[in-house]
């Protein structure tokens, strides 16, 4: 054979993470994006190491205090430091997020790839996923919370169990756009 029939490659294949990587630097607005998000989620897991104030202190003789250096966010009217308040808060709602959209993706993609993977499956799952994209969220999570609430409060504590519920009620209820994805 000679050497047209088989041509070697000037460069290797590039990867695909190389071409996400493109074009999330070059979009100003992704980027901005990925560092603000970056930014809260370093200052409410780190923050805590560097402000070594308790969020639930409290000191009536510095209520209502405005921003200074002591406390820069100020005070509320118990006199307990907002920075660690929010700090403390933003821990707790950030965990909350990244767990449900964690358990999201994965319910999603579990059931787009068996429904695009066997013929058989598609139309029931994806009626499934219809049949939970038209149902009300509003009634749906207030069952969930009337059924679940004490069970998991009970076997985990008061706060890791509605830690649970709250995830799992997230999770639940978003992962259809990700099956539809997926299976296409």
């Amino acid at each position: 054979m000679t050497e047209l029939s088989n041509p070697i490659p000037s460069k290797p294949p590039r990867s695909q993470w190389l071409d996400v990587w493109d074009q999330f630097k070059t979009h100003r607005g992704a980027l901005l994006g990925g560092i603000l998000f970056f930014l809260i989620v370093a200052s409410v897991y780190l923050g805590p190491f560097l402000w070594d104030i308790d969020a639930t202190h409290i000191d009536i003789r510095s209520r209502n205090q405005g921003p200074s250096l002591a406390h820069p966010f100020g005070t509320d009217q118990l006199g307990r430091d907002m920075m660690a308040r929010m700090m403390a808060g933003g821990s707790t709602s950030v965990s909350v997020g990244l767990t449900a959209m964690a358990l999201a993706l994965v319910l999603g993609s579990f059931i787009g790839v068996v429904a695009g993977f066997f013929k058989r499956l598609d139309g029931p799952l994806m009626r499934l996923t219809d049949l939970f994209v038209a149902l009300p969220l509003l009634p749906l999570l207030l069952v969930m919370m009337l059924l679940f609430r004490e069970p998991l409060n009970a076997a985990f504590g008061p706060e890791q169990g509605i830690f649970i519920l709250i995830v799992c009620a997230i999770g639940v209820t978003s992962w259809m756009p990700t099956a539809r994805i997926v299976r296409g």
